[in-house]
Order: C-alpha cells, then structure tokens, then sequence
C-alpha cells in the first residue's frame, strides 16, 4: 500500500511536469514580430489613458548606480460572476453591478427610455439621466435623476436615483424617504439589469465614466494605504463589509475613532509536493486598521502594526482588504 502510494505521486509529478513539453512550442514567435507605427491620439480628444506603472517625477540621487523600484499599484478586477446587488446605507440606495460604467450606460438609458417617466435627457460626459417631469402622488412637479458611477473596484459601476420636486421658488429638491419613489424604482432598475443580457454593447460616448476607481492602493513615503474616494460612512461600511467578506477576525472596533482592531496571518506559500502533506500558517497578530477622513468626499485606510516585524503581514492585510472592496 504504501509502494502504491508513492508510485502515485511519483506519477502525478511527472505528469505535472509533462506538460511543459508543449509550453515551449511558441517560445520563438517574439522574433517574427514587426514594429507597428505609434499610437496616435486625435488632437482634442478628451480620452484618458490610466498609467498603472507611472514613472515617479522626481527620482531620489541613485547611489552605487542602482535604486529600488517601486512595486505597481494592485488592481483587482470585480470578478466575474456578472453580479448585481442593491445596497442601502441610512437613506442612500444604490445598485452595485460587476460591470464597466460605459456597459452599464446603455442599458441604463433603455430602462429609463421604457419606464413609466420616460427619459427627457441624458449626459454621458456627467453619467446622468434625468426623466420626464411628472406629477407626483402628492400632486407636486416631480423628475427622477439617474447617476452612473465607478465603483469601488476595477471593472465595476454603481448606480444612484433621486427623486426630486419642486418647490414654491421653482428650485429642485430631494423628495423626503416617506414620500419619494427612488426604492420601487431602483427595485425595477434592479430587475432589469438581472435580466440584461451579458453581452451588451458599450458605449463608445460614455467611456470617460470607466475613469475615477473609488478605492486605490497607494504608498508614499514607505507607508501603504487605501484612498477612498467616498465620505466616512461609505468608507467605513466599505471596509467593514470587506473584513467579514475575507473572514478576517473583528476583535473589537470604534466607529467614532474610526479604527478596527483585527486579528491576522497568513499561510505561507510551499512546494507542491511539500503541500501534499502539510499545512503551516504564519502566526496571527494583531492590527488596527484605521479609517480617517481627508475631507467630505476622501478617506484614507492604514494598517498599523505594533512592530516591525508585522510590517510584511500588515501590508498583506491591507491588500486582503483592498482585493475584497466592493
């Protein structure tokens, strides 16, 4: 039994192993590549390229003739179970969808063209919507305002809904929640997105609205955080949700000191053959994480660690957290 079982891996291995034998058959095709006229952007394009391996613009003196290259910031995509939720935090709604906001947009504007307001008008440049006035069950001038946005991760949108009214100087303003209509409409728009099909189009219009990531992994002067483009509430529910998404252990948290207090470790990377028969963790330790606000629209998210030892551990816990953002 125990002969059989290493003849087992001893198979396995070699079978593993095999297969590098056709990896290579394309090894030489690099040197029948010919080189291409440059890209050229048409003049007045307000087209952005995003540089995910920017070069620094000010670079320290480089001393034995070498330097330290900065790791390129992670990007991680939304994934690619198509998903579509609705999120609600106090009075805000909004629909979360695993999709670029220039696919979003179109499908968007159908569903605001066929709804019972109909769609007055539309700015791809902004990503809003706005619908027919209408009258409201309280008799007042009414109009919904649709807005499409980057979500907190890489491929990824979210979409908001006012309900707006006028009052006695003609000026527009939010419904209050008893009396506004945002939660059946975002209802429908939900429904719709489920049933949207996976492979409509983009729009060609609306590309600029696939720039603002909400959620970015930064480090500067040696220390790694998170910038969130979002208010503190949003922020911290963010990574509150990210935390029990990654099933990273809560000791205790503080909202209004906007820290949590964690428990982590990770499990170090083996062999293939040594997996086979053994498991071994990092040591868990402690962390707060820290939450602060910049200003009304901008956060920052730190890792602190008690010593510098934990240093590699806290910035494996800060990117476990920005992965699992959404």
């Amino acid at each position: 039994m125990k002969k059989l079982k290493i003849l087992t891996i001893f198979f396995l291995i070699l079978s593993l192993n095999s297969c590098g034998i056709f990896s290579n058959s394309q090894k030489y095709d690099y040197l029948k590549e010919e080189k291409t006229e440059d890209l050229v952007i048409p003049s007045g394009s307000e087209s952005k390229i995003v540089d995910y391996y920017p070069v620094p613009d000010e670079i320290e003196k480089i001393t034995n003739s070498s330097y330290e290259v900065p790791l390129p910031r992670q990007v991680f995509s939304s994934g690619t179970t198509n998903q579509v939720r609705l999120h609600k935090l106090g009075e805000l709604r909004w629909i979360y969808i695993e999709s670029l906001p220039s696919t979003v947009w179109p499908v968007m504007k159908d569903f605001m063209t066929l709804s019972e307001q109909g769609l007055d008008l539309d700015d791809p440049e902004k990503g809003i919507m706005e619908s027919n006035p209408f009258t409201s069950i309280t008799g007042i001038n009414s109009k919904l305002v649709l807005k499409v946005e980057h979500g907190i991760r890489q491929s990824s949108s979210e979409v908001f809904l006012s309900h707006l009214a006028q009052n006695n100087l003609g000026e527009w303003e939010r419904v209050s929640v008893e009396e506004n209509i945002e939660a059946e409409v975002l209802k429908k728009a939900l429904d719709y997105l489920s049933s949207a099909p996976n492979t409509s189009g983009t729009s060609l219009i609306a590309l600029n609205l696939n720039i603002g990531q909400k959620a970015i992994l930064k480090s500067e002067k040696g220390i790694d955080f998170i910038e969130m483009n979002l208010n503190f509430s949003r922020a911290w529910a963010a990574v509150n949700r990210a935390l029990n998404e990654s099933l990273i252990e809560v000791k205790d948290l503080n909202r209004e000191e906007g820290v949590f207090f964690v428990n982590f470790g990770v499990q170090e990377e083996m062999g293939f053959v040594r997996g086979l028969f053994s498991r071994n963790t990092k040591e868990n330790r402690d962390f707060v994480i820290e939450v602060s606000k910049v200003n009304e629209n901008k956060c920052l998210v730190k890792v602190i660690s008690k010593s510098e030892e934990s240093q590699e551990m806290a910035r494996n816990l800060l990117s476990e957290i920005n992965q699992s953002l959404s």
